[in-house]
């Protein structure tokens, strides 16, 4: 009866192990998928920041002169 229980013991004990290092692995691998968005994420809002500022650039010098037009209009006809 002991060295059923002690093979039945062993056996469970194997079991967790295994459930244990597959958990691990499972980790880990989200972990590097995780990462690997992450990096992926970066990349796009980097290059939208930079999309965005060459834009917001064209956009500043656009209401700037918009806005020097209006205040020749203001003064013309003001």
């Amino acid at each position: 009866m002991s060295r059923e229980l002690e093979k039945a013991l062993e056996t469970w004990a194997n079991s967790k192990k295994e459930g244990h290092e597959q958990f691990i692995q499972l980790f880990e691998r989200w972990g590097n998928d995780f990462d690997k968005q992450i990096r992926e994420m970066e990349k796009l809002n980097n290059q939208f920041l930079k999309d965005v500022q060459g834009n917001l650039d064209y956009i500043n010098k656009w209401f700037a002169k918009k806005d020097k037009e209006f205040s020749k209009l203001f003064r013309l006809f003001g």
